[in-house]
This record gives structure tokens, sequence and C-alpha cells, in this order.
């Protein structure tokens, strides 16, 4: 049984590049991200195995009245995933794996439109929806392993509510409502709202060699984010079904490359290294936006494990650099991000 916490700590600092001005703030958001998992073997060639864990999150939270506001305030997207595995030995070289999650995402998204003048809040959650996990093991020797895996596309239809409220006097044409001639200061409208989102599949290839006291390993990711073109948010908040919001994403397919270390430094310690390129899925800044300002990513990683009566203490710091970017709209906005992530985490294993 192995129970985990993630400590996530992202810092940006955006410069508002649209006006020539010096307008700057910043951002920082801290995120605990617990996790649980659990084996236990059926027989010499069988295990089964299920896992508690969020693989997927989104969050930023701008500050009210930042120069951005119209295109975001707060982004809170995740995924709880709940899987079981299990793993078959078909000979002393070869294994094969599968799981099966169930995964449920929740959704709030808010800005202010018109410089403001109108708050807007989408929140919705999904429907469990399924996805799939395929492995293959091969170990030529004792010290050396080749696996492979496929994880499926899952799609998540969320369903929700759409609530506006007016900040000033409105006139009725700015929200498609020409006969009410201005919505005075204070009205809230409200309805239901409705988006539709697809997570795309993956395959990684990995490798571990064992020589003497050093493992060294290596994988490469590929992740089909060209699925995620566009994302568009339905609402009746203003009386009929409309599309309320539509973002062209854009997203082209990613390569993730890592390669690691780890070095056992007596019977209870083992120190590890690791570094990864990872692409981002943006293909440019017109595509960036403020509640994904995503770039290509570097991630550095240090951590040890200590083994113990009964069971085992892993802990890991990374650091995740990345390139930097604009996100630039049509409308004029244009920000210029520099983002930096710290990344704390601890597990416990135990054994019975």
């Amino acid at each position: 049984v192995q129970l985990g916490m993630s400590l996530i700590d992202i810092y940006a600092k955006i410069s508002d590049n649209s006006q020539n001005s010096n307008d700057e703030i910043s951002l920082n958001i801290f995120s605990p991200v617990p996790s649980f998992f659990m084996q236990t073997t059926v027989s010499d060639k069988m295990k089964l195995g299920m896992a508690l864990y969020t693989p997927y999150g989104l969050g930023t939270d701008y500050k009210d009245g930042w120069f951005g506001r119209d295109e975001a305030l707060l982004s809170e997207i995740v995924v709880y995933d709940f899987t079981v595995s299990s793993s078959y030995d078909l000979t002393d070289k070869f294994s094969i794996g599968a799981s099966l999650s169930t995964q449920y995402a929740t959704a709030d998204l808010t800005n202010d439109v018109a410089s403001g003048a109108i708050h807007s809040e989408i929140e919705g959650h999904s429907d469990p929806t399924l996805a799939y996990t395929l492995g293959l093991m091969y170990r030529p020797t004792d010290n050396t392993r080749f696996g492979l895996s496929y994880r499926s596309k899952s799609t998540y239809d969320l369903e929700g509510t759409h609530s506006l409220k007016m900040n000033t006097n409105i006139p009725g044409s700015s929200l498609g409502m020409p006969s009410i001639s201005y919505i005075p200061a204070g009205t809230k409208l409200k309805g239901d709202a409705w988006a539709s989102v697809t997570l795309p599949e993956n395959v990684i290839l990995s490798a571990y060699q064992k020589i003497d006291d050093l493992g060294l390993s290596a994988s490469v990711k590929w992740t089909r984010w060209s699925r995620f073109e566009y994302l568009n948010i339905y609402s009746n908040a203003k009386g009929s079904d409309a599309l309320v919001s539509s973002t062209y994403e854009n997203w082209q397919d990613t390569w993730t490359y890592a390669i690691g270390a780890d070095y056992d430094l007596n019977k209870d310690w083992v120190l590890r290294a690791g570094i990864e390129y990872d692409e981002t899925p943006i293909p440019g800044d017109a595509n960036r936006t403020a509640r994904i300002p995503d770039d290509d990513r570097i991630i550095t990683s240090l951590g040890a494990s200590y083994k113990f009566n009964g069971g085992k203490f892993d802990m890991a710091y990374a650091h995740i650099f990345l390139d930097g970017g604009n996100a630039q709209y049509p409308s004029g906005f244009d920000a210029e991000y520099d983002l930096h992530i710290n990344m704390l985490s601890f597990a416990v294993q135990y054994y019975f």
C-alpha cells in the first residue's frame, strides 16, 4: 500500500505588451495533490492493483481587475481517477498488463466581460467516463527491462451552470437582447451550461539497465494532443441555447523525452536524479491563452528512498523550467509570461 502527496507551487510574472505599458502582475498558486496505490499478489504470475489519484489538473487564479480580466480570472479544471489493474507473467521474460479507469472531471471558469462590466462564471462536472491502458514488458536479463504502454483517449461531457452578474448598467443589445434597452447593475442571469472535452491517447516506450549499484533509465512518450482543436462552451443563461465561448486551441501532437539514474548508496538508501524535456502542444503565441499559458518544459528532479522495517519512504524535488512566451489574441490582449514551478513529493509504502 502506498500513500503519496505532491505539493505544487507555481509562480508567474505577467507583463502587459498590448499598449506598450509597464503593467505587470504576479501569480502564485499552491496546490496539494494526494494519491493512493495498492498492489496484491494473486499467484506467482499474476498481480492486481488499485489506484486513486489525479492524472490531470489546471489552475490559474488572477487578481480582480488585472489587465487580462476579459480573458480569464479563475480557471480550475481537475480530473479524478479510480483505476483497477492487473499484470501477468507470460514467461520469465515477457509480462503483460492492463488497467481500466473511471474518471470524473470538474471545472470552474470565471472572467470579466466588457472590461469588467459583466462577471461571468461557468461551473460544471462530468459523468464518469472510462479509459484503459495496455502494457507489455520484456526482461532479456535480470538487469535489463523494456516497456511499452498505450493509454486510450477519454471524452468528458460536462454539464453545469452559467451565471452572469451586471457590474454596471448594460445595454440589452450587448447581450443579444435588443428588446431590452438596458439591464440594471446588480442583475443576475443564470442558466445551464455544457461542453465536451477529449483528452488524448499516448504511447510510452521505456528502458532500464542495472550496472552494479547504478541503474539507468530512459523513456519517450508521444501524446496525440491534436485532438484538442476547439474548446466550445454552450449556455442558455440569456434565455436560449447559444455558443458563449469558443477558443481555437489548434494543439499539436507532442513528444516527451526523459532520462534518469538511481544509485544504491547502501542497503537502506537509494539516490535518484532525472531530467525531462516535454514539448508544449501549443503551436504559437496566437494559440497560447491566459487560461493555459503553457510552453516547452525542462524538468529536473532529485530524489531518494529509505527502506525501513516493513516499508519504504520516498521523497523527491522537481523544478520545471518553462521557455516563457506570449499570449496574443485578436482582441488586442498581448501578455508575456515568465513561469517557474516547484514540486515536492513524498510517498510511504507499507508491505503486508
